[in-house]
């Protein structure tokens, strides 16, 4: 029995041959494709980068941070000084929302809160040493820098904004002033990210054509608190003359003159309206909202409480306007509260309507009773502290202090 054997042309050889050259051609091709993919992501891996997300964060899962929105800051790849044992991770941000490129260096961020500033300015500013490094010193996952309080972060404009995280690695010693190194030679690398940010407060830029505005919108307010007990008391206005005076002091000569017939003016006008009672409470905290950003606001109320205490004496009608006002312009709850705590500390009384006010020792309307105990905990372990005070006076309005909380903590079942 014979087996049929099939013969093949020449050319339908050559055409096979070819098809086997193709298909071969074609899976080395894609391994080494592959090949070239994993070797990128390795040497992308391996890249110096960061990483910006927004995170908000509830007082359920706060972990010792307030609640509030945050910018988490992470970064990974090979971080490391070559030649010097530690590593200093530093972060800045600009506002490249008007930059033609990417890598253009933007106007700067400033912070409200000292702890996100450079040491001489109010420029944001964020670092930290890492110690023990060494050149192949590596972060293979996303591992985090920083979170950042969205509301601590004051921006040149309001609105939608283009916001550049300059994060960059250098030795220990490398200093930053007003967003800039003081040698590049330090710096050993250097990553950015760009995000987008809608900033509501009024920006910095905006606040200098609005600052005699809020000057005399500050002026006003403190009038309209001081003539609360239904009438002006001189020592309030001589704090309110002074910081008026200090304010012209910081100008030329003769724009200076001009600033002090302006303040002059303005303080008679507002003692009038003031004493008829024709100010607007909603009014001027609505303009301050309009026309004040973070920095004036806190300067605000810094001189309604100096004013409040220039008699010696936080009255209850001023301790309930100051709160309102403080809560209705919407600066940080624990920065205001450190602010008064200083101003309590030093008056020699201190009056309050039928009870304490809640917002003097922290506690918002959002806190559950576990949590207002513990932050009286924290406020009693605090006055209870300074009862040995020598100053006499900071010493009784301590034991005042401490009184005030255990009723308050009684009422709470603390």
């Amino acid at each position: 029995m014979y087996q049929e054997v099939l013969l093949l042309e020449p050319n339908w050889i050559i055409i096979i041959l070819i098809a086997i050259g193709v298909i071969y051609n074609l899976i080395t091709d894609k391994e080494e494709e592959q090949r070239k993919e994993k070797v990128n992501k390795f040497l992308q891996d391996l890249k110096f980068q960061i990483r910006v997300t927004e995170q908000t964060i509830t007082k359920n899962e706060s972990d010792g941070l307030p609640p509030g929105k945050y910018f988490n800051v992470e970064m990974k790849g090979l971080f490391g000084h070559p030649t010097e044992s530690n590593t200093k991770a530093i972060l800045t941000i600009t506002d490249n929302t008007d930059s033609e490129k990417e890598d253009d260096f933007g106007l700067m961020v400033l912070s409200a809160h000292p702890f996100f500033m450079e040491k001489q300015s109010r420029v944001f500013n964020f670092s930290h040493v890492y110690e023990n490094t060494t050149s192949d010193t590596y972060f293979p996952e996303w591992s985090r820098l920083i979170l950042i309080p969205q509301d601590i972060l004051i921006l040149p404009m309001k609105g939608k904004r283009r916001l550049k995280f300059n994060l960059t690695m250098s030795d220990d010693t490398t200093e930053v002033k007003h967003g800039g190194y003081d040698d590049l030679d330090k710096i050993k690398g250097h990553a950015y990210a760009l995000k987008n940010f809608t900033f509501k407060e009024i920006g910095y830029v905006e606040e200098v054509g609005n600052k005699s505005i809020v000057q005399d919108l500050t002026i006003k307010l403190c009038m309209a608190m001081a003539a609360t007990d239904g009438h002006l008391d001189q020592k309030e206005l001589n704090v309110i003359k002074d910081w008026a005076k200090s304010l012209s002091d910081e100008l030329e000569p003769e724009a200076a003159k001009e600033k002090k017939e302006h303040f002059k003016k303005i303080i008679k006008e507002s003692y009038k309206e003031a004493k008829e009672k024709k100010l607007s409470i909603s009014n001027l905290v609505k303009d301050l909202n309009d026309k004040a950003g973070k920095a004036h606001k806190y300067l605000a109320i810094q001189l309604l409480l100096d004013v409040a205490a220039s008699d010696s004496k936080l009255a209850a009608e001023e301790e309930k306007f100051i709160n309102k006002i403080a809560k209705t312009i919407n600066i940080d709850v624990q920065t205001f509260k450190g602010m008064k705590d200083k101003i309590i500390a030093n008056v020699e009384n201190i009056e309050f309507s039928e009870r304490p006010s809640e917002e003097s020792f922290g506690l918002t309307e959002d806190m559950s009773n576990e949590e207002k105990c513990k932050a009286l905990r924290k406020e009693y372990t605090k006055w209870n502290g300074q009862t040995a005070h020598k100053d006499p006076k900071k010493k009784k309005r301590a034991k005042e202090m401490v009184k005030i909380i255990a009723d308050l903590r009684k009422q709470y079942n603390c």
